[in-house]
């Protein structure tokens, strides 16, 4: 072994400088804010006038009917709290229909009109005192009982063992914002309490909330959104809010890790400046991870705050200088090994400290770590050192990305390259399968044979059929590691893979998907960014579709094919059945996260990947040519999307416009139906056939379509077979109630015909 230790040396003492010299002194302000907020006191109360009182915000009306109430004691040097006891009435319409459809799915009504008994409002801008009026109010000493309902409304924005507060807030109250901030805590009449929240920071500034259902839970102060849309007008003129205060440049980071798995880092994040309405700003980093020291500038600075437990971590910039470095030492418990000997990385997105988790930065990795393990990072290998029983690697991303991780373990590494020089590695740890196989052959369960040279193989073919296909990416060496979960995730020219996937006992081709969703998200997800949560089908359910498409074009193999989409759509159709009852009907794509709650668990997976993916086969289908069966069209849409888009993020209607091109129409009408709305239609296709006078037989069709409003619309493929294996095909447009369409003139009684060919269209088929 070569011994590199004057090269190592350096490192390893700058790492333990700062990490073992822990700041025991850091900023007040953030504490003292928090003190504030613990010890909030009723100061005054004010009775409701007869008359009642009104506060509106939004699509949200209070009405105060008859109760008490009482101001509080300042925070952050103002007045900032309003408790309402009494009888009051709460009313929410939200503006879109979409919006109306979501909270009928869990209150089965468009709108809100609950009564309420308690009221706790917290807003900004001391300006909102306006809002009472002339109501007058009479300082009172003993309000000592009153402070007990307080704690309903901490319950849900406070924690004190991690010392935490709402995060807008205190980002409004550590750098002096008065602008439109507002919430409100309702404490209905019967039933868990509702939330409604106006914020300048969000890029969607009203939401509507609920109490989050945990069901196996005694109880939980967790909430879930249920609307969340943007303003009409901006909420303030400074729409500056909404954006990040700095611009991420590059994040340079120096790690160790020890044999028990120890790890520090010294993370070096380069930036400019963007606004200068805001010294306090967050970083997110796991909260098993401990901060040591930061610097601004290389010059040590105790104004940053991190809580114990909290993977808040705040830093205040000089408001005085051009900072335009931070850096943060840290370390903690980052991973730990089972019994098996794989080692879990427990935060693979937040084990360094993150801005923005969007925004496309450069990466430059160091890793020291045990000789025993092997260790793969994303980007570039540009350099490997040995010494004293440590390794020293270094990893550079290739172009900016909006991710960064990796991955070790007593992995095994095989190599597969092809003609072109691509190149896949793939690490497993046999010894950990050999263990679970195992196992498993005690229950009969049989485990694949050299899946290490399986993976590669598809895995390498998915690229291969991926360039074709979409266009090529700057990376030609591709990691693939495995990781103790059920779940894979994809980085760049890294991939992490459940080891269940390399245990080789799944049907119909899931493995394969499983592996070619993963490399797809070199394409979608991380060559084309999605813009926000609504267009994260963009990622998931393009990456599911060319995952299915490359087991259909790969393994020669349409029964899979359609039997995989054939699930899929018998999942979207089917009704939600849950352990305690049933559910409400999952939402439309334009929802991206939200389909995913307490209430409509599963949604997630079931809409954003899998009806994703069948918007993409619906369109494929669409313009494919029913004569030649050629896909110029759409390959050529698909390539062009890539293009256009690579290194940005794309939304929705980014990709409508490219699909009007190709389609040779507008496609709102498409849109709306199946990536806005949620129906399905259900079709009843029959036929007759009569002789005419030149013997030709006369094909008329009748299609009754259900389930869907009167102006729903489709293009649904037929295939008419006749003899001696003769047949053709054509696209009928079936809208409204009723569609009859007679077919061009056949020579003969056609055998039997096919409504819905190729399983082109989401519905259900009845022939009558």
């Amino acid at each position: 072994m070569k011994n590199h230790s004057i090269l190592i040396l350096p490192l390893i003492l700058v790492l333990n400088g700062f990490c073992l010299s822990q700041d025991q002194k850091t900023n007040q302000e953030y504490q003292n804010i928090l003190k504030e907020i613990e010890n909030i006191q009723p100061v005054s109360v004010a009775a409701v006038p007869d008359s009642g009182l009104v506060i509106q915000q939004d699509a949200a009306i209070f009405k105060l009917i008859d109760g008490e109430l009482f101001r509080c004691s300042q925070i952050a040097g103002s007045e900032r709290l309003l408790l309402f006891k009494g009888k009051g009435k709460f009313s929410f319409s939200p503006p879109s229909q979409i919006e109306k459809d979501h909270l009928y799915r869990f209150y089965e009504k468009h709108s809100l009109d609950e009564e309420f008994y308690y009221l706790i409002i917290m807003f900004s801008d001391p300006a909102k005192l306006r809002l009472l009026g002339d109501l007058k109010f009479i300082e009172k000493s003993d309000l000592s009982d009153i402070k007990r309902d307080f704690q309903k409304f901490m319950n849900y924005t406070y924690d004190s063992d991690a010392g935490y507060f709402h995060n807008d807030f205190m980002r409004s109250f550590l750098n002096y914002h008065t602008n439109g901030l507002f919430y409100a805590h309702i404490g209905l009449t019967k039933g868990d309490p509702l939330f409604f929240k106006i914020s300048p920071y969000d890029r969607e500034e009203v939401s509507f909330l609920k109490k989050k259902d945990t069901k196996f839970m005694i109880s939980s102060y967790y909430q879930e959104e249920i609307s969340s849309y943007s303003t009409p007008k901006p909420v303030d003129k400074d729409e500056s809010f909404k954006e990040d205060v700095i611009k991420i440049n590059s994040y340079n980071i120096i790690s160790k890790i020890e044999n028990n798995l120890d790890f520090s880092a010294k993370c070096e994040i380069n930036y400019e400046r963007k606004y200068t309405n805001s010294n306090w700003i967050t970083f997110s980093l796991y909260y098993e991870l401990l901060v040591d020291s930061v610097l601004l500038n290389d010059q040590r600075t105790f104004d940053y705050y991190r809580g114990e437990e909290n993977s808040e971590l705040w830093i205040k910039l000089n408001p005085l200088s051009a900072d335009d470095k931070i850096t943060v030492y840290y370390h903690g418990d980052l991973m730990e090994k089972d019994e098996l000997s794989w080692i879990a990385l427990k935060s693979p997105d937040y084990w360094f400290p993150r801005y923005s988790y969007r925004d496309n930065v450069l990466h430059d990795l160091t890793f020291t770590y045990p000789e025993k393990y092997k260790l793969v990072s994303i980007g570039k290998k540009e350099s490997e050192e040995e010494s004293d029983d440590f390794i020293t690697c270094r990893w550079k991303s290739v172009e900016p990305a909006h991710s960064a991780s990796f991955n070790i373990g007593f992995f095994e590494k095989f190599e597969l390259e092809d003609e072109s020089k691509t190149k896949v590695n793939v690490f497993i740890s046999k010894s950990g399968h050999q263990k679970l196989a195992s196992t498993l052959a005690e229950y009969g369960t049989l485990s694949g044979a050299d899946m290490d040279e399986k993976i590669a193989s598809d895995v390498l073919g998915s690229i291969q059929f991926f360039k074709g296909l979409i266009g090529p990416i700057p990376l030609n060496e591709l990691q693939v590691t495995e990781i103790p979960y059920y779940h894979g995730q994809a980085f760049p020219g890294l991939i992490h893979l459940s080891f269940a996937n390399y245990q080789g006992i799944t049907k119909d081709k899931d493995d394969e998907i499983f592996r070619a969703h993963e490399v797809a998200h070199q394409w979608w997800g991380i060559g084309v960014n999605f813009d926000s949560y609504h267009d994260q089908w963009l990622s998931e359910g393009f990456a599911t579709y060319s995952s299915l498409w490359f087991v259909q074009a790969a393994f020669q193999d349409n029964e899979v094919f359609f039997k995989v989409l054939d699930k899929w759509k018998d999942e979207i159709l089917g009704n939600r059945k849950y352990l305690f009852g049933s559910g409400q009907q999952a939402g439309p794509i334009w929802l991206g996260s939200r389909t995913n709650t307490s209430d409509t668990e599963g949604d997630y997976d079931l809409i954003i990947y899998k009806k994703g993916a069948w918007v993409l086969h619906m369109l494929r289908n669409m313009l494919i040519d029913l004569k030649t069966m050629k896909e110029d069209p759409f390959q050529k849409m698909i390539k062009e999307y890539y293009k256009t888009y690579y290194g940005k993020k794309a939304t929705t209607t980014d990709f409508k416009n490219i699909t009007d091109k190709y389609c040779g129409q507008d496609m709102s009408w498409f849109f709306n139906q199946f990536v806005y709305g949620t129906e399905v239609p259900s079709y009843i296709f029959s036929y007759n056939s009569e002789k005419s006078t030149d013997g030709k037989i006369i094909v008329t069709c009748k299609i009754i379509q259900e389930n869907v409003p009167d102006d729903f619309k489709m293009y649904v493929p037929i295939k008419i077979n006749l003899s001696n294996d003769r047949f053709a095909r054509m696209r009928i447009e079936v809208k409204g109630k009723e569609t009859t369409v007679k077919l061009p003139p056949l020579p003969e009684e056609p055998e039997e015909i096919i409504f819905n060919d190729l399983n082109s269209v989401l519905c259900e088929v009845e022939y009558d």
